[in-house]
């Protein structure tokens, strides 16, 4: 934890001063001589703090070097706002040298992110496991490659999954859940009035403003395209119950990996898991409506949209709740 802190001192550290440097650059500009502030303010925001950027944050924390183009580019930005013009001093020959630095840069990491894609996709089948190590790569945190992975896999499966079969390891035995509480149902009813919705509000709206009309179906789109990658990741993802373990799935959403030996009990209502706190469960149920609960002797990890949470008893809505609960049983105690 000391070790995490101080890394999280050091880059609120490293960015409270850059900006600094930034706004005393800005503002010391009209004061500065002008073949002095032409060499030295483009050095300062392009070269300086990048560096300082790259020593400080990325080097310590294992970052991947597209970090520091962004950098580059907002001194770039913030030395033609100083100077006045984009071909003030040295700002043209050092942006000339700069971009062939930056295309290397990204056809280097470019290259590392397509490897890391590739080794993910030879050990393992699930997509969702393909995403999270190459966002894992590029970012270095959890929570983070966590939401990029959900993000590229509701993309995955709303539009490239329609030939592949089901996510089952060998010797598995898999239980769906995608029409369990009426969730298909609903989820074909939105299909059907979603595009008259987004139809409706883009002609309504843009009679006020064409902008937001076409902000609002951009965003209506977007959020049925959501929907049906979850709705196929329920289909591609189901629980399935192997030789020495249960895995838990809730489309995108959830998934969690359990030894059958660590299994404590398996029930059919929330209120007959015992005593537990809140904070130990987890309902991933069609509506908050779990009619199969999996609950272990000692706290496992669960992989969220939102990065890993430990707890010990994890709700489904399953097809066949009964059915699951009866081979669960004759796992753990055969």
């Amino acid at each position: 934890m000391d070790a995490v802190r101080g890394q999280r001192l050091s880059l609120i550290g490293f960015c409270t001063l850059g900006l600094a440097f930034y706004t005393y650059g800005v503002v010391s500009a009209p004061y500065i001589p002008s073949h002095i502030e032409s060499i030295a303010l483009p050095l300062d925001f392009m070269v300086g703090i990048p560096l300082g950027f790259y020593l400080f944050v990325i080097r310590p924390r294992r970052l991947t070097l597209l970090s520091v183009i962004p950098v580059i580019w907002v001194g770039y930005g913030l030395s033609v706002f100083a100077l006045g013009s984009t071909d003030a001093g040295v700002l043209p020959y050092l942006l000339a040298a700069l971009v062939p630095f930056e295309i290397a840069i990204a056809v280097k990491e470019c290259l590392k992110v397509g490897n890391a894609y590739k080794s993910a996709r030879k050990a393992s089948a699930d997509p969702m496991v393909w995403f999270k190590e190459t966002m894992l790569y590029l970012v270095r945190k959890d929570a983070p490659a966590s939401m990029a992975a959900a993000e590229l896999s509701v993309w995955y499966y709303a539009l490239l999954s329609w030939r592949k079969k089901p996510y089952v390891l060998p010797r598995e035995k898999s239980f769906s859940y995608h029409n369990a509480g009426g969730y298909m149902s609903m989820m074909l009813g939105l299909a059907l009035a979603f595009p008259v919705e987004i139809v409706g509000v883009h002609i309504l709206v843009s009679q006020w403003s064409v902008v937001a009309a076409s902000i609002v179906t951009v965003l209506s789109i977007y959020a049925a395209i959501w929907l049906i990658g979850d709705a196929r990741a329920r289909v591609m993802r189901p629980a399935a119950i192997g030789t020495g373990c249960v895995r838990l799935e809730c489309g995108i959403q959830m998934e969690a990996v359990i030894p059958l030996s660590d299994i404590e009990k398996v029930c059919l209502s929330e209120s007959d898991t015992g005593v537990l706190d809140k904070a130990d469960k987890l309902n991933y149920g069609t509506f908050y409506q779990a009619n199969a609960w999996v609950v272990a002797k000692r706290p496992f990890e669960v992989r969220t949209m939102l990065g890993k949470k430990r707890v010990r008893a994890v709700g489904l809505s399953l097809d066949d709740p009964q059915m699951f609960v009866q081979a669960m049983q004759e796992s753990v105690n055969p």
